[in-house]
């Protein structure tokens, strides 16, 4: 019902595209900023963010595209003026929502990844600097391997569990995309 009043009304219809790219804009301004935490966001933090996004574009996109029966009525398609049945549309919209957007956060995971080194590199090479204010900066560079490897044992096995978090979590979208599409809409 909301859907095709906003179809009927241009300016319900613009609002509601201006909205989701400010939302958009918003989203990848926080995925991108240079800044390190406390002022933005934790690197860990934005890349599970970009993991969540993509498996929930993932399922909609997914069941949108493989499944067998229109779920919108073919009204709102002819009363919009549209030339496809109801079922060539959704699975065109599916996979606009499955592959470009599945895509894009592709990129920004790597991206994201990239920015999250290079503070990394940016932390490293200020570390004189760091530790000529304060002894107990001393600390938070290593000097040995062993030293080294305390260090990052936790952060290592943090980012082993987040990774193994997110491909389970993108098997599990694919199963449930396959038992939804096979059991409830066949």
């Amino acid at each position: 019902m909301i859907y095709a009043l906003t179809q009927r009304i241009a300016a319900m219809e613009a609002l509601a595209h201006l909205s989701m790219v400010l939302a958009g804009l918003w989203y990848f301004a926080m995925l991108f900023d240079p800044r390190d935490p406390p002022e933005g966001a934790r690197r860990g933090a934005r890349l599970m963010s970009g993991f969540v996004v993509i498996v929930s574009n993932i399922f909609p996109g997914s069941l949108t595209t493989l499944k067998e029966v229109p779920l919108y009525g073919s009204e709102i398609i002819a009363a919009s003026g549209g030339r496809l049945r109801a079922l060539a549309d959704e699975t065109i919209g599916g996979y606009v929502i499955w592959v470009p957007s599945s895509m894009v956060l592709i990129v920004a995971i790597i991206l994201v990844l990239n920015g999250w080194n290079a503070a990394e590199e940016r932390r490293w090479t200020s570390r004189y600097d760091l530790m000529r204010q304060s002894n107990a900066a001393a600390l938070e560079f290593p000097e040995t391997a062993e030293e080294l490897r305390l260090k990052v044992e936790k952060p290592n096995r943090d980012m082993g569990r987040t990774l193994a978090l997110g491909a389970f979590a993108m098997f599990m979208v694919v199963m449930i995309t396959v038992v939804t599409i096979v059991y409830a809409l066949g």
